[in-house]
């Protein structure tokens, strides 16, 4: 059984290096046309709503590829790691409890990487701004290729005297915790949980989630490796609340002039009917300075996206998406849309509208394994992507 899992790891690893890289988009949300803030409710949740982890418990290991028709929209590299796991509770105010505790280590994780200069601690400095998919390419080039007399983008701070005193929880302990974990538990194809045995009733989710993203884009002259660390929890799978924190390592190809920074998202999706989703997400919710090598700064800013999604039927999943609904970045905003068919276990069927780009794509589960296929037109430029996840 060891020997097994060890060549089921080893033969996902060779599907994500075999060709350029990942789609940083994601197979499954991209043929949808990108309607997804209001679903992720799988590894793909750090890019489209990080809330989206605490759906669906399960560990899953996802990646996907370009296999064609590499163009300037789309990033190359993404591979994820959800872990999500139940505990039987009492009642909704243990789960806030829980939130709470999660929330506190965020807050100190932010404040440390804030004190060490990486992390932003306010808005509105006067930098050039960009949208977190745009190059910062030209921008960089115009301030200088000044990179033999660098300065180091991370600024350190003197450190704090310790007062021997720490932060105590004002919670208390949360007592009666089970972990509940069924690796038979339903993907997004599956049935209801009435059909198949299990109600979430009185069960909160935690979940973790760890994401890379790769973009080696030539024409855009930037190379970017985005690395993610999310939570999120939810409640009965009704209401999911979920963080990013994102480490940007940046490059400029033509002249090896470096950047770094880092940057916060977060994002919710609501489910006031059974078959009835919202979801939320800001990202960059702090706009993220990226201080480069050679003096320059510029700055992603804050986008919003909003979106909607209804199962009219079991079967069938229909989502709207508003992206950049604030017009942020002198960009209007883009409309979305998607259908996604389930007619029998194991095989999704999916059409969507990206902006004004028609997409379309399917999956089909072989015992742990689920494969994502996904083809964008439009200003996609007929770009095919593969993914394949593991469920553990």
């Amino acid at each position: 059984m060891k020997s097994k899992n060890i060549k089921i790891f080893l033969l996902i690893i060779m599907i994500l290096l075999c060709s350029t890289s990942f789609a940083y988009f994601g197979a499954r949300p991209m043929g949808m046309g990108g309607a997804f803030t209001a679903i992720a409710d799988d590894a793909n949740a750090a890019h489209w709503n990080p809330a989206g982890f605490a759906l669906n418990p399960g560990v899953d290991i996802t990646g996907s590829t370009l296999l064609t028709n590499r163009n300037d929209v789309m990033g190359d590299n993404f591979a994820s790691i959800k872990l999500c796991y139940e505990a039987n509770m009492s009642s909704p105010f243990e789960w806030i409890f829980g939130i709470g505790a999660i929330s506190a280590l965020a807050v100190d994780t932010a404040q440390y990487l804030g004190e060490q200069g990486i992390l932003k601690k306010n808005w509105g400095r006067n930098v050039q701004k960009s949208s977190r998919e745009e190059s910062m390419a030209e921008q960089v080039k115009e301030y200088g290729d000044n990179a033999t007399e660098s300065i180091n983008p991370i600024k350190t701070r003197e450190k704090k005297v310790d007062d021997n005193t720490s932060r105590k929880s004002i919670f208390g302990p949360i007592q009666n915790l089970t972990i509940n974990f069924n690796s038979s538990r339903r993907s997004y194809w599956d049935h209801p949980y009435s059909k198949d045995g299990y109600e979430p009733y009185n069960k909160a989710q935690f979940a973790l989630g760890l994401t890379y993203l790769h973009d080696n884009n030539p024409n855009l002259d930037e190379n970017r490796n985005w690395y993610t660390l999310s939570l999120a929890s939810g409640w009965e799978e009704r209401i999911a609340v979920g963080g990013n924190i994102n480490a940007y390592d940046l490059q400029i190809i033509s002249n090896g002039i470096k950047g770094f920074g880092a940057g916060i998202d977060v994002g919710v999706i609501a489910k006031p009917l059974q078959n009835f989703s919202l979801g939320l997400v800001a990202k960059e919710i702090l706009t993220t300075d990226i201080n480069w090598q050679n003096g320059a700064q510029t700055r992603y800013e804050m986008t919003v996206n909003l979106g909607a999604a209804i199962n009219p039927i079991d079967e069938l999943t229909i989502s709207f998406d508003g992206h950049n609904i604030f017009s942020q970045n002198n960009k209007n905003m883009t409309k979305h849309y998607g259908i996604e068919f389930r007619p029998i276990r194991g095989l999704a069927l999916r059409a969507g509208l990206c902006d004004n780009s028609k997409t379309a794509g399917a999956s089909i589960g072989i015992y742990n394994f689920v494969i994502d296929y996904a083809y964008l037109g439009g200003e996609f430029n007929k770009t095919q992507i593969i993914g394949v996840t593991y469920k553990i």
